[in-house]
């Protein structure tokens, strides 16, 4: 069954189940473990693996960054690796190196599972689980604003770029000034949209009522009841390992 055709219930259930159950699991191999659960309903959902992969590409240098950091910071635990009498890194720091960066991984693709099907499926789904529709509302906004900063931005920079504006081989001081330079648009461009998006909603007669009625409803099927069973199993299994 593909995601985009499964109940936005079901996709957000997804999220929020490997989400917390990557906060609340720390053992690295229960998270390798989970870690594959995802990618595995992601692919059987439907996801195209180069999506996957371009989504993990752009968190490796991150990833890579973060795993360095703990494994030199953290001084507890007995030495793993010693140069000249000096402790380098101890079995308690890469532990928890390896475990905060399967949790980012399992985040980031627990966040895919929502990057299929419609914004307006997935509102209508938190406000029949009795979420309120203005907070849902907001937050699928903010959601759908995020694509359109990040390409904002990188037109901004193209059309920086083409004007001669080096960012890269220049001072850090001459950077910063760049980059601020980017930002401003881009951040004006928000607010207009913004406030673009309250005038529409308040001419619609946005929050008018108390409650919000729609033309349709959900509801679950029987390959949906199957999909979320297969899944809380799962989980139940690698929580309980």
């Amino acid at each position: 069954m593909s995601l985009a055709h499964a109940d936005p219930r079901v996709n957000l259930l997804f999220l929020a189940g490997l989400s917390t159950a990557a906060l609340l699991i720390r053992r690295p191999l229960a998270l390798v473990a989970l870690l594959l659960v995802a990618i595995i309903i992601l692919l059987a959902g439907g996801v195209r693996p180069g999506l996957i992969w371009t989504k993990l590409r752009g968190l490796f240098g991150l990833v890579a960054m973060l795993f360095l950091l703990q494994c030199l910071f953290i001084r507890d635990g007995g030495p793993l690796l010693a140069v000249s009498g000096a402790v380098i890194v101890t079995d308690l720091g890469l532990r928890t190196a390896l475990v905060l960066c399967l949790r980012l991984l399992i985040v980031i693709l627990s966040a895919l599972v929502v990057a299929v099907g419609e914004a307006r499926d997935y509102l209508l789904a938190l406000t029949q689980c009795r979420v309120p529709y203005d907070v849902a509302f907001m937050v699928l906004a903010a959601l759908r604003f995020l694509p359109m900063l990040r390409e904002e931005a990188r037109d901004v920079l193209c059309a920086a770029q083409l004007r001669g504006l080096k960012v890269k081989k220049t001072s850090l001081k001459n950077q910063a000034a760049a980059y601020i330079s980017i930002v401003i648009p881009v951040v004006a461009g928000a607010i207009g949209r913004a406030e673009q998006l309250s005038i529409a909603m308040e001419a619609r007669g946005f929050r008018a009522f108390p409650k919000r009625t729609s033309m349709r409803r959900l509801r679950m099927r029987a390959s949906d009841w199957a999909y979320l069973a297969v899944f809380t199993s799962a989980l139940a299994v690698i929580i309980v390992w």
